[in-house]
């Protein structure tokens, strides 16, 4: 007697059957030989100034009880960012607490409690007398610019731009010099980037500006930020 199947089993065996055609088809699709594809690449930049300056400050304490020192940097940073939010426009964020032990000679000698402060503005002026204030009792580690996101979307989109209109111009220039009239573009990749924030001074620097309480001065500067478009054209057969 012949043996009946299920539909459901006919239903499951005719998705496979389906499934391997497709993966048969799509592998003897990429093992086809394209001819007359061609890889460009086109650039655009510019030169954008910095509009958010950036510092990290820290304070740090040494000694054998790690209750007291927790205390003193605790009051010292709670002073820090009382000061810095009486300053509009100035983003207040603090950062990692440390507790450690300090060994000499293997033996432990002490404790040091360290914590860090990140502040950033887009008014230099502002923040720049913020830090000068600040180093009355805490030290600098870190300053630098970058440019913010609303700045930097803006200067990328106008690139985008700029840089799908060189690549479209030198495919028609490869078309052209190819004694082809047409072209389509067969993939296409968009890469935007820039430098990463610049610091502006040497903690040494600031060091010496703390001891004689003076307000440091910045100049924003600028970056360069770019847009690649690199992809592959195929020429066309009239």
């Amino acid at each position: 007697m012949p043996i009946l199947r299920p539909p459901h089993f006919l239903l499951f065996l005719f998705f496979i059957m389906v499934s391997l055609l497709s993966a048969a088809t799509m592998a003897s699709e990429d093992n086809d030989t394209h001819y007359d594809r061609i890889s460009l690449l086109a650039t655009a930049s510019d030169e954008i100034e910095n509009d958010i300056l950036e510092t990290t400050l820290s304070v740090q304490r040494e000694g054998n009880n790690p209750s007291e020192l927790s205390e003193e940097v605790n009051t010292t940073i709670q002073w820090a960012i009382t000061e810095a939010k009486k300053v509009s426009g100035v983003t207040v964020q603090t950062m990692g607490y440390q507790t450690n032990p300090v060994y000499q000679q293997r033996r432990l000698s002490a404790w040091r409690v360290r914590q860090s402060l990140r502040l950033e503005s887009k008014d230099i002026a502002k923040l720049s007398q913020l830090i000068g204030k600040l180093q009355e009792r805490l030290t600098v580690d870190r300053v630098g610019y970058r440019i913010s996101v609303q700045r930097r979307n803006t200067v990328e989109e106008n690139l985008i731009t700029e840089a799908i209109a060189l690549f479209q111009q030198r495919s028609k220039l490869v078309a052209k010099q190819m004694n082809r009239d047409r072209y389509r573009v067969v993939k296409m990749n968009i890469n935007a980037g820039g430098a990463p924030m610049r610091p502006m001074m040497m903690r040494a620097e600031m060091s010496a500006m703390a001891d004689t309480r003076i307000a440091p001065s910045f100049e924003a500067g600028v970056q360069t930020v770019t847009v690649s478009v690199n992809g592959t054209i195929e020429l066309q057969l009239d």
